[in-house]
């Protein structure tokens, strides 16, 4: 058995279920991750897969360290593994001069000894089908397509939404997310040979899951509202899942009746502080003295006024502070 298949029997065991989108998916995740793993007398018992991501900061491709799939058989947990991993992988991508890294935590509390913070949240809408907002026919097209005939218009329009702590999506993304990991319905809306918006959806049973929706211009918008709410005849309810600032209310006709949630999401941290600072100086009237109890590298006082001291997780959330995160999948 390869150390891939061993994982891969390790993440079925501890997660009890089959990885979204199955084995296949999951050896694809590994082509562009780095597998951590700890054994005992050549017997595997811990593992957390790294993956490696662009997102965007600031207008800037920054590298970002993605964590999954942390996992321990059960008579080794307590033992240090997931922690020395933890470790392991954090100065390793310090090393490589990684910016940050994000993760969806199991446990807060963990993830924060390691100094990461909880920094995005997500919006939940559940909405009875037939409160959907119509939108309004416009002059623009709307075809629904397949994922391989799609992707050249997505990749277009996403890159010119992409916000602020977003993935970059590259070749690998796109074909991890959206071919293998999940094979939704995809519908893009062209302006004659334009797409200026798209629309990723699936169904089960009588929910109707709203799987991305970006638009381009308000001409987009009501066109894609016009397509979904089309669907409300065959439906009971309407589910989507957004960042935070999205306002979906505002656009419904009866919002009072729809079941909307903020949740807590993502933790992340800045990994190589000096790298970080490099390429974006904080612009602020104070003297940050940073605390890095796990990469005592990153320990460091910067900046000129007010003294005031963060945990590295901390200053992870004042950079942060306006970073919305979009990919919800």
């Amino acid at each position: 058995m390869t150390i891939e298949e061993a994982c891969l029997k390790l993440a079925k065991y501890a997660f009890h279920k089959n990885p979204t989108g199955g084995d296949r998916a999951f050896y694809k995740l590994l082509e562009q991750s780095t597998l951590h793993t700890h054994t005992e007398n050549g017997e595997l018992t811990s593992m957390i897969v790294d993956t490696h991501f662009q997102v965007n900061f600031q207008g800037q491709s920054v590298p970002m360290a993605g964590i999954g799939y942390v996992a321990s058989y059960p008579e080794f947990r307590g033992n240090g593994a997931a922690s020395q991993l933890m470790t392991e992988i954090l100065q390793e991508n310090y090393q490589k001069e990684t910016l940050f890294s994000y993760l969806a935590p199991f446990s807060y509390s963990f993830y924060s000894k390691f100094g990461y913070s909880y920094v995005f949240n997500q919006k939940h809408y559940e909405i009875d089908a037939a409160d959907f907002p119509l939108g309004e026919k416009t002059h623009l097209t709307v075809k629904r397509t397949d994922f391989m005939t799609a992707q050249e218009d997505l990749t277009y329009v996403h890159a010119q939404a992409v916000g602020n702590g977003s993935l970059v999506r590259g070749e690998f993304e796109w074909s991890y997310y959206f071919d293998y990991k999940k094979q939704p319905h995809f519908a893009v809306f062209y302006d004659q040979a334009e797409p200026r918006g798209y629309f990723i959806y699936a169904f089960n049973g009588m929910t109707f899951i709203i799987h991305e929706l970006i638009t381009l211009d308000v001409q987009a918008k009501n066109t894609a509202y016009r397509f979904i709410a089309s669907h409300a005849g065959a439906f009971d309810k309407f589910v989507y899942t957004v960042p935070s600032n999205v306002t979906l209310e505002q656009d419904m006709r009866e919002p009072s009746r729809a079941q909307i949630s903020l949740r807590a999401d993502m933790m992340a941290r800045i990994v190589n502080l000096e790298a970080y600072l490099k390429q974006f100086p904080v612009n602020a009237d104070k003297q940050f003295t940073i605390i890095d109890e796990i990469l005592p590298e990153n320990n460091m006082t910067f900046g000129t006024g007010q003294a005031v001291t963060m945990t590295i997780g901390e200053f992870t959330k004042f950079v942060m502070k306006d970073v919305i995160l979009r990919e919800y999948f």
